[in-house]
């Protein structure tokens, strides 16, 4: 009974887990599964955590102590109550509210949330980079199984070529010659299929680990490179403003200035004056070990408003404030370094997916009379009308644009992955 059913359960699962995954099924799995996204969405956590914590500047602190002492004294003639042999114990209880701590705490709850931003920021960055790798090996397999099919396909014509130019040279019709050049393209193209199929191993095992696959786990893709493609946005100064609206790297440049300019107000307050209320209870014990003394009892409360403040420091604070100034101008300047890059990055994009809209017409013009030529020449050598040489040139050519076709089908999807990318979509 229990090998039926756990037969009755490979059934029924294998084929929902061995179903080939769409692309969007990848990057939705992904973005759910990756460790490195779930390390990032943990980092949000940890910084809203750290929102908390820093509300903590603004509310009261509690403290207890407790204090346990035995003196004796050797003199017999001693005669002050407060150095005779005794035993003293005490408690005390102490509530502390900060009044003013200088402007720092409002910094540091700011930051903190600065902080948290940044956090979302780097994680939608992460997710959009996660998700540039799982299309670009989604297309890379998809790439290499074209190429392995058509190289099996090349393979196959050559095996053709190679057996007609054998049966020529076993007539004497053509020289040998023309058979050693076939095996030679044969064994061209086998070498293409290994290097091939070694390519679609490696993207699999990429894709695998943007899935957080084991490597074991079977997996298949359903997918064409002849999806069609839609243009991100028009003409190239609109891409370029979505760019910098979009970009989670601008944002975090951004945060990273600000952060920066509360940790400039946090030095600059520590000139600033703090005041603390306290508010204490202590219960004071003492026992005498010469019973002529009474043993003394006593609690009492207070209440203290402190005021603090240090205006010189040794110059730590005037130079830490000039080194942090200095670390928001280098911010301030690496940030508009990086809208330079970004403008430049989506017009390259912009190019390249342009140029290979351009180049996909004539690969597909090229490919549709390479076959024709080839269908002429394989019909002649038949025949005996063409040569071996003419029927090898055109499987050549042949080869050529099928995959021309396969690499300009490729890189116009990668264009496009790599264009959505730089604007931020």
């Amino acid at each position: 009974m229990r090998l039926f059913l756990t037969i009755t359960l490979l059934f029924f699962c294998a084929p929902a887990f061995a179903s080939p995954l769409t692309l969007q099924e990848c990057i939705d799995r992904g973005l759910s599964d990756n460790p490195e996204i779930k390390a990032y969405r943990l980092a949000v956590d940890e910084a809203g955590e750290g929102i908390k914590e820093a509300w903590g500047a603004f509310l009261p602190t509690f403290s207890m102590s407790y204090g346990f002492n035995q003196l004796s004294n050797g003199s017999s003639d001693e005669r002050d109550s407060d150095y005779l042999d005794q035993d003293s114990n005490s408690y005390s209880y102490r509530l502390s509210q900060p009044v003013f701590a200088g402007l720092s705490g409002v910094a540091g709850l700011k930051r903190a949330r600065q902080s948290r931003q940044y956090r979302q920021s780097e994680l939608k960055f992460m997710q959009k980079q996660l998700v540039r790798e799982i299309q670009t090996s989604f297309y890379d397999i998809l790439q290499a199984t074209a190429q392995v099919e058509k190289w099996d396909g090349s393979i196959r014509r050559l095996e053709t070529q190679r057996d007609i130019a054998a049966a020529w040279c076993r007539q004497e019709l053509a020289p040998r010659l023309r058979l050693l050049e076939v095996e030679v393209e044969l064994s061209n193209a086998r070498q293409q299929f290994i290097s091939a199929e070694s390519r679609l191993a490696i993207a699999r095992a990429r894709l695998k680990e943007w899935l957080a696959l084991d490597s074991d786990e079977p997996f298949d893709i359903t997918g064409s490179l002849q999806q069609q493609i839609t243009e991100p946005c028009m003409p190239i100064d609109a891409c370029v403003q979505s760019a910098l609206d979009q970009r989670p790297e601008l944002n975090m440049a951004l945060l990273n200035i600000e952060m920066a300019r509360q940790d400039l107000r946090t030095i600059a307050a520590r000139n600033l004056p703090r005041v603390e209320l306290d508010a204490a209870w202590t219960d004071y014990q003492r026992d005498y070990d010469d019973a002529r003394y009474s043993d003394d009892e006593r609690d009492y409360y207070s209440v203290s408003f402190n005021v603090s403040i240090r205006p010189f420091q040794g110059g730590r604070t005037l130079f830490a404030w000039r080194r942090q100034r200095l670390a928001v101008q280098r911010l301030e300047n690496q940030q508009i370094n990086q809208r330079h890059a970004i403008g430049t990055e989506v017009k390259t994009r912009y190019q390249q997916l342009k140029e290979s809209q351009a180049r996909l017409t004539n690969a597909d013009d090229s490919l549709i009379e390479a076959r024709e030529a080839y269908q002429l020449a394989s019909r002649s050598a038949e025949l005996g009308v063409s040569s071996l040489n003419d029927l090898l040139d055109a499987e050549l050519r042949l080869s050529r644009a099928e995959i021309n076709m396969i690499d300009t089908l490729h890189a116009l999807q990668l264009s496009k992955v790599l264009l959505d990318y730089s604007i931020g979509n």
